[in-house]
Formats: structure tokens, sequence, C-alpha cells
């Protein structure tokens, strides 16, 4: 089995909580490490990037590729850097040359779907998430990020069919009770989606999350 790439970008997409762009570049552009191959730039790169040094991330993943045209790595890594430096075309065109040397790259098809789904087009998010469950149809992030995507194009059903695979799949999956919560708001399901809701609660840690959820719960009480 292909190891995969590196890390799946996350939607929470059932409402306007998405991922948070981190700071985008600015000032002079940071120059790569001097010398070294393209392994070399990549450690240094995937480095820079645990460290929330996204913008000397990618001048060492575009060192990769300078070096190796051909690094699927290169190219996927630098994707992702500029997808949390909320560059999204550019994020895109490296995903689309990732797509090109590797077809099969399950994590690329997946976060070419977020950012298609960050920009709004959701179509092509759909296909792209589609195409990524082909290759790897028991992936919970996948079916979690495909039933957003629905919820998004108002395809309720589909949107809860997904989320419920993605509980199948990972029953800690917390955000897919967020979702299945929102979904069901929106059809007039009250009392599903306050069970939902209450059961992401039990599950999530992140302060802002719960005060949103619980800002819905106190609005879906009180109907």
């Amino acid at each position: 089995m292909k190891k995969p790439l590196g890390r799946q970008i996350r939607l929470w997409g059932a409402i306007a909580l998405v991922l948070l762009s981190l700071a985008g570049c600015g000032g002079t552009k940071p120059e790569p490490t001097v010398g070294g191959d393209a392994q070399s730039h990549l450690t240094q790169g995937r480095d820079y990037v645990q460290q929330g040094k996204l913008s000397e991330a990618v001048a060492e993943f575009q060192a990769v590729i300078r070096i190796d045209p051909r690094s699927v790595e290169g190219y996927f890594r630098l994707g992702n850097a500029y997808f949390e430096l909320g560059q999204l075309e550019d994020a895109a065109r490296e995903f689309q040359k990732t797509l090109e040397l590797d077809p099969n790259s399950v994590d690329a098809s997946s976060n070419l779907g977020a950012v298609y789904y960050q920009q709004g087009v959701f179509d092509r998010a759909e296909t792209q998430f589609l195409q990524a469950l082909r290759l790897r149809p028991n992936d919970a992030d996948i079916h979690y990020n495909l039933g957003a995507t629905y919820v998004q194009q108002s395809k309720l059903d589909a949107g809860i069919a997904e989320f419920m695979e993605a509980l199948r799949l990972d029953p800690n999956l917390a955000r897919a009770h967020f979702g299945l919560g929102n979904a069901y708001k929106l059809q007039g399901k009250q009392a599903e989606a306050i069970a939902a809701l209450e059961q992401f609660l039990t599950m999530n840690d992140d302060e802002q999350l719960r005060q949103v959820t619980e800002s819905l719960l106190t609005e879906l009480k009180a109907q």
C-alpha cells in the first residue's frame, strides 16, 4: 500500500468555521537553505512547518522542486504550506501538479477538494472528494469533508449519510456529530439536531467551538 504523502486538510464545513489561515507572506521573501539536495530541503521545510514558519517552508519546498521537478512530495507539501497561508490559487496549482505526477494521490485529491471548498466551488470539491474515496473508501476524514460539501450544496440527506459513514469508520470523530447537528438543524429536525450537538459537546475540547455549539443549542431549545 502506498504511504500517504502527509497531512490531509480537515474542514469545519457545516457552518462558516473552517481552518484558520495563518499570517500570509509579507516582507522580504525568505531564501532557502543554501546548498543541499532535494531531501535536505524537504527535511528543512517540514521542520519549518512544525515551527509555524510557513514562509520559510515555502522557500524550502520551492527549492525542492527546482532541484527535482518531479518531486511529488515537494509539490504536495508546497500546496499544504500555501493553503495554510491562505494562498488558495497557489495551493490549487501545486496540488494539481502533484496529481499530474501521481494521479492516484489520495491526499492531493482530498486537499485539492479542500481548496475548492474554501473557494466556494463546491461541485469541484465534491468531484475531488469522490475521487479520493474511490481510492481510499474507508477514510473517515474524507467522508466528513464530502458531507460538509454536500451540506453547502443543500444536499442534506447526502451530507447526513456521509457524516454517519464517517462515524461508522471513526466513532471518535467529534466534528461529524457537529456536522450532523447542523444538517439536522437545516432540515428542521430539532430533536435530532439537539442530540447530535450535545454528543459533540461531550467529545470536543475546543472552547471556541463549545461556545458556538452552546449558542446553537440555546437557539434550538428555544424553538
